[in-house]
């Protein structure tokens, strides 16, 4: 059954992955654990053993210490009371030291057994853990090679599963009823009728070796076993699995199968079987590794772990299982976090029927429980599990540099990104501020190359305003000049006038607290032109007494 995300969009998973991971997480759990425990008893037989061998340093100095306190005292004769105390003593000291002594060593023995004691107890934990999520769930990225072996009448089967992260099992499987291995099977059950060419010597008056069909409808199947790369089919007359027969061998590569006859005396050389009738075996290998896969979902117990070669239960570091298999979880964990509706949970769903859905969920709350006993090293190996998909990374950090600029923008500018942006020049000196009470626009400096849009520091106080749109070219000519114009007295102009020289002057940049737009080229002649003509009649109002009024 395919399950869904949890946003309803289809995924490639087959099996139910919020229950695998749960447990998955668990197993982790135990094996760090285990691990925790058996590097916390080497740390302890280690401090022990230097213990040891320092307090064995200092108790070989006794024997000397002792014989050199009667070093210069009269002892007389030595077969004197005195000579003979004195020697007791010295070997009773030593042998005090060398019975103290055998007694550590014992007793560092001890501990050392214990430990290694200990930590075989705790492999086969592991392995009693690794059992459990085997035999309930199919571990990611597996391939299982199925054997079945008639003994006694009934057929056994085995699992060879093998993974991309180095872990190797086999398990035992269990035929149900109604499999077609629950009893013993001959080949007539799944074909009527199976010739085969092969090569027979035979002959009246001259040996020689001919093709001749081989009828194998009567034979029994008694063994099968079925891998990516090879596959065995071996059929023998008798039921019990006795008799002549043929064993088949299937390849990947050319010849994709060959046949090796097996007498009552001897075998013979395998020999390669002719198109057609490798078309047949083929067919039934088929028909064999459809009742075969059947088994796989029926793990009993697991009989053999290894882990890159080594055996599970002594690993040197099992805490590499916990690692690659938490590195393998990661991807699919965090696409399924990024598709669920709710941050804190794992969410798949899967279709009832028609018009129903049954949603699943796993909280990560949950799963971070279970890692409360771990240490911070081993709790920190979970954290792919909680990260983002790598396909968000890219997406989160270029929507942070976009957004990055309009955080600075005042809520007014941030919210017409698109409107096109327009230099301004400064307003001259004469004339009164801008009709608008609105602040000046937003300015876009002419040498950026972000297009972030900055607000003078004079402007912030005040709400933002859209700016005026720029004239066009064919516009009166004395249009732009005019609206600076506004609201000016005549002493204004002439006093600008007697006091500046009338020397043409370059446009002034522009600046971030004007309104007018700058002229067009095509028209500064013309409003030159106007604005010379309305500072003479100015002057020439002001000087001629005649003309005021």
């Amino acid at each position: 059954m395919s399950y869904l995300y949890g946003d309803s969009t289809p995924s490639n998973l087959e099996g139910n992955y919020i229950e695998f991971l749960r447990d998955a997480v668990e197993f982790c759990v135990q094996v760090l654990l285990s691990d925790q425990r058996i590097v916390q008893g080497r740390a302890q037989t280690r401090s022990l053993e230097h213990a040891t061998a320092t307090e064995a340093e200092r108790l070989q100095k006794l024997g000397p210490l002792v014989a050199k306190v009667f070093e210069g005292t009269p002892l007389g004769a030595a077969d004197s009371p005195t000579a003979r105390t004195a020697a007791a003593i010295a070997k009773s000291a030593n042998d005090l030291v060398r019975t103290e002594a055998i007694r550590m060593r014992d007793a560092l023995d001890a501990e050392i057994a214990k430990r290694d004691a200990y930590a075989a107890q705790e492999g086969e934990g592991r392995v009693k853990a690794l059992e459990a999520l085997i035999v309930k769930h199919d571990l990611p990225s597996s391939v299982a090679d199925v054997q079945l072996v008639l003994t006694g009448g009934r057929y056994a089967a085995r699992a060879r599963v093998k993974t991309a992260f180095g872990l190797e099992t086999v398990v035992d499987l269990e035929v149900p009823a109604n499999n077609l291995f629950d009893r013993v099977v001959r080949i007539d059950r799944l074909t009527e009728r199976l010739d085969i060419q092969a090569p027979e010597v035979g002959g009246w008056m001259r040996k020689e070796v001919k093709k001749r069909p081989q009828h194998l409808e009567k034979h029994h199947i008694t063994e099968f076993a079925n891998g990516a790369e090879a596959g065995t089919l071996k059929l023998r007359v008798g039921p019990d699995g006795t008799g002549p027969g043929f064993d088949v061998l299937f390849s990947s590569q050319a010849p994709r199968v060959s046949m090796v006859r097996v007498g009552e005396q001897q075998d013979e050389q395998p020999f390669e079987v002719d198109d057609e009738d490798a078309k047949k075996l083929l067919a039934l290998q088929a028909k064999l590794s459809k009742a075969t896969a059947e088994l796989a979902g029926h793990r009993r117990r697991l009989v053999d772990a290894r882990l890159d070669g080594e055996p599970m239960r002594t690993h040197a570091k099992p805490s590499l299982l916990a690692e690659r298999l938490i590195a393998n979880m990661a991807p699919v964990a965090q696409e399924i976090s990024a598709r669920s509706h709710s941050p804190g949970e794992l969410i798949l769903r899967r279709l009832l029927s028609g018009d129903r859905r049954e949603e699943i969920f796993l909280s990560k709350a949950e799963l971070k429980q279970k890692l409360e006993h771990l240490t911070d090293p081993n709790r920190a190996l979970f954290d792919p599990l909680w990260a983002s998909p790598g396909h968000a990374a890219p997406v989160a950090k270029a929507a942070a540099s976009e957004s990055a600029p309009v955080a600075a923008v005042p809520v007014a500018a941030a919210a017409a990104p698109s409107a096109p942006s327009a230099r301004y020049r400064g307003t001259p000196t004469m004339g009164t501020p801008s009709l608008s009470a609105s602040s000046p626009p937003a300015v876009v400096p002419l040498g950026s190359a972000s297009g972030a849009i900055t607000t003078p520091a004079s402007a912030s106080a005040t709400p933002a305003a859209t700016a005026a749109p720029k004239p066009t070219t064919d516009a009166a000519s004395g249009e732009v000049m005019r609206r600076t114009l506004i609201g000016a007295t005549v002493s204004s102009v002439t006093t600008s006038v007697t006091t500046t020289p009338l020397v043409p002057q370059a446009v002034m940049p522009a600046d971030s607290v004007s309104k007018t737009p700058l002229a067009a080229v095509t028209h500064v002649e013309a409003l030159r032109k106007e604005a010379a003509g309305t500072i003479e009649a100015a002057v020439t109002k002001r000087t001629d007494p005649a003309t005021r009024s």
